[in-house]
């Protein structure tokens, strides 16, 4: 077992520069090297936390003192650096969505499969208390058979100066995979998906100023444990929600990120609030975003500091990758 694990980072944007800030404050962990599109990036990863420059992503996880690589490219730009660390050896941590193409994700997982390193998608909300929550008492059977959910992540979004890539179709996969997270949760609660069906397109954010998403998204989806589920994602809801509702046998949960809280409907009529998340800093930081945004849809610089619920999430998420290599 290593005593510090050695990671290098490619993709030094807001994702990739929180991982890199993290590990370089995470007990057994090291940061050793940065890779970025704009070598600027990586820079100014150098400047702010240490480590070295690296202009060849090959070069970078062929070295001998990098034991992980932490993949935070665009979403579309995920199979490349992927496959070349576990071509070299090397361990991973993937951003999500893990990949924009099914083509994508079986090479990806493939490519790891076959040469035995770890992989792991970065899925941050399986670190929010209030949910982990939700999933032991879905594994005990104290809710019951989830019956029925739905799920909203919706807002309004103006037009912009500078169009990101994260709002581009063919490099974010738009918000179905940008915001994949409650599609996660759903997997994670519910179980394997059997069929879904969906309707969706770029209503009301075309022209100067705005990317070429579907800004409106509907699905209804059936999982194979029997259970249905609704979702509702995208830009152009000027009435703004980011909710999931869960019906049970025993009960119903409801969880709004608006108030940062999880709520437990017992089937004896008993009503149980908890917080989201662990600390009153935490909780006012989601709270904060949900009043400052609609429907909580913003996009992080790479010069900003994370929020304290997701850079603790992340935090939580490192540490446990970081645990299992080492």
């Amino acid at each position: 077992m290593p005593e510090i694990v050695n990671y290098a980072v490619t993709g030094c944007g807001f994702a990739g520069r929180t991982h890199a800030r993290i590990i370089s404050e995470m007990p057994k962990a090291r940061l050793v090297a940065a890779h970025s599109r704009t070598t600027s990036s990586a820079h100014a990863v150098q400047a702010e936390v240490g480590g070295e420059v690296e202009t060849d992503l090959e070069a970078m996880v062929r070295r001998a003192d990098v034991d992980a690589l932490i993949v935070a490219t665009p979403n579309n730009a995920h199979r490349n650096p992927v496959a070349l660390a576990a071509k070299h050896g090397k361990h991973v941590l993937c951003e999500k969505p893990l990949a924009t193409s099914v083509a994508d994700a079986r090479a990806i997982v493939d490519s790891c499969r076959d040469a035995g390193v770890t992989l792991m998608v970065g899925h941050m909300m399986h670190f929010y208390p209030g949910l982990v929550a939700i999933k032991e008492r879905l594994d005990t059977g104290a809710l019951g058979r989830p019956l029925v959910a739905h799920v909203e992540r919706t807002g309004w979004e103006p037009r912009r100066k500078t169009v990101s890539w994260k709002k581009m179709q063919a490099q974010s996969g738009g918000h179905l995979f940008h915001h994949i997270h409650e599609i996660d949760v759903l997997i994670w609660l519910l179980g394997a998906v059997d069929t879904v069906f969906a309707a969706g397109g770029n209503l009301a954010h075309l022209g100067e100023g705005y990317g070429d998403e579907d800004d409106v998204l509907l699905l209804t989806m059936t999982f194979a444990s029997g259970a249905y589920a609704t979702m509702q994602y995208g830009s152009a809801f000027r009435w703004a929600e980011h909710l999931i509702k869960l019906n049970t046998e025993a009960g119903a949960v409801f969880l709004d990120n608006k108030t940062s809280s999880v709520e437990f409907q017992h089937e004896g009529g008993d009503l149980e609030r908890i917080p989201l998340f662990a600390t009153e800093r935490e909780n006012a930081s989601m709270i904060d975003l949900h009043q400052k945004s609609d429907g909580g849809v913003v996009y992080g610089q790479p010069t900003q500091e994370m929020r304290a619920y997701l850079r603790t999430a992340l935090e939580n998420q490192l540490a446990l990758f970081n645990r299992i290599l080492r």
